[in-house]
């Protein structure tokens, strides 16, 4: 079974100074959406990957430690942004969302997770154990606010990094990956770099088509489209900074291979063009 539809979303948004994910740019801020993919499978109904901020997000961040996190990084969001206010006017309730899959655990990512309480929750096992028993401080210099998940997080996970397969080469060089529902609807491939853990989903389509939707494995299309490496302080908030230049490349080498793809970071103005447009992948 192929995914029927997908459809983004835009949660809210952070500003960062354009050269910190492009060492040629200004000092001048950027608008960095957090979009929200919605996936439509034939048989397991509605499904997130990922779920933005939401308004929870300032109440968690109002006392130190995570008070740094709103200094350095300013968020923008209305309620009328936050995922479930946005499906429930797109006539989905948030009860008919079973499955949650969370590229990574950063702040922008798991805002949403709260107000799905039903939601089965995959993600990669080692993004889990990387956040998971750490103090406050140390969950913020990884960029995840602790106070975001939710208190059953525990038995809601199913980790999808389980039973590797060899991929073929329509998906470039991301030669192995994981078939997260077990019907090649939805392939997830390690992107390790930005985050210890964090992966990106290839969505294959009814009609055909594949969309990547890679994460934070890039912030810009600028970045794989011409090879742009991050600038040295980028490196501050790359766990991985080696694993976060491959990606890069096997980006690169995706869209020149294999054009039809599109490939949808996160936080990139074309991702947000397209939910601006009210585009469906269908």
């Amino acid at each position: 079974m192929l995914i029927n539809k997908l459809k983004l979303y835009e949660c809210g948004y952070c500003t960062h100074p354009e050269k910190v994910v492009l060492p040629n740019g200004s000092l001048k801020r950027l608008k960095f959406p957090a979009t929200v993919a919605l996936l439509q499978h034939p048989t397991r109904g509605y499904i997130l990957f990922d779920t933005g901020y939401a308004a929870r997000f300032f109440q968690a961040t109002k006392k130190f430690p995570y008070s740094i996190y709103a200094k350095l990084t300013p968020v923008f969001f209305s309620e009328e942004k936050a995922i479930v206010n946005q499906l429930e006017k797109d006539g989905i309730k948030r009860e008919q969302i079973h499955t949650i899959i969370l590229s990574h655990f950063h702040g922008d990512h798991i805002g949403g997770l709260k107000d799905f309480p039903n939601a089965t929750i995959l993600t990669f096992k080692n993004a889990y154990q990387s956040i998971r028993s750490i103090s406050k401080f140390r969950a913020l210099l990884k960029g995840c606010l602790l106070d975001l998940l939710p208190n059953d997080i525990d038995t809601r996970t199913s980790f999808i990094d389980q039973g590797e397969i060899v991929l073929d080469k329509c998906y470039g060089d991301f030669s192995k990956g994981y078939d997260v529902l077990g019907d090649n609807s939805i392939i997830a491939v390690d992107l390790t770099g930005h985050a210890i853990g964090q992966f990106g989903i290839f969505v294959n389509l009814l009609s055909g088509k594949k969309v990547f939707l890679c994460a934070d494995a890039v912030w810009v299309s600028q970045a794989y489209e011409q090879l742009i490496l991050p600038h040295k302080v980028a490196s501050f908030i790359i766990e991985d900074v080696e694993a976060y230049k491959k990606n890069i490349k096997k980006l690169h080498h995706l869209s020149i291979t294999n054009p039809d793809i599109d490939i949808l970071p996160t936080h990139c103005s074309k991702t947000w063009d397209q939910v601006k447009k009210g585009f469906v992948y269908e």
